[in-house]
């Protein structure tokens, strides 16, 4: 295939999920990387190689770093696509698990907030919504709470890529 159409970014964005499916992170974000490169208005690779970064084992001291990468990352992704709902999702997790204060997340709040205004089906609105609807509830008990930072539900990484479309 690649001999075919060398320009075609199916084959290293299929390569990587091959790679990312085998728990080799930091190839497969080398293939989503390629396709990238070959077409950069596609949404799919920037959050495939985000995730990709966030799954790979960091070096002392390099999570911060790693974190911040694929924040790059899903931001390219939406401004490649911003009705791409799934970045919205990706990002909003990874600010909110790195949020520090609540402002920090009230800002995830707002994100979900601007991909809501680009739904394209009752699915992604659902999707999103809840996101919205947990990440609110954080704060609101936070803020009950008098606390500075919130604790988020959930910091787990994916070990699976999801489907998008």
């Amino acid at each position: 295939a690649e001999a075919i159409d060398p320009e075609s970014s199916e084959v290293p964005s299929y390569r990587g999920e091959l790679l990312f499916a085998q728990n080799e992170f930091a190839r497969a974000k080398e293939q989503f990387e390629k396709a990238m490169k070959l077409e950069p208005g596609s949404p799919t690779p920037y959050v495939n190689a985000a995730l990709a970064e966030l799954n790979t084992p960091p070096q002392p001291g390099q999570q911060m770093q790693m974190e911040q990468e694929a924040c790059r990352l899903l931001e390219e992704a939406i401004k490649a696509d911003p009705q791409f709902q799934a970045a919205y999702v990706e990002l909003g997790q990874l600010k909110l698990g790195m949020a520090t204060d609540l402002e920090s997340a009230r800002n995830v709040i707002k994100l979900y907030d601007q991909g809501l205004s680009y739904c394209r089906t009752k699915e992604e609105m659902k999707n999103l919504c809840s996101m919205r609807i947990l990440t609110q509830a954080q704060v609101d008990a936070a803020s009950m709470l008098k606390m500075q930072s919130i604790i988020p539900f959930s910091a787990v990484g994916l070990t699976k890529l999801p489907h998008y479309k």
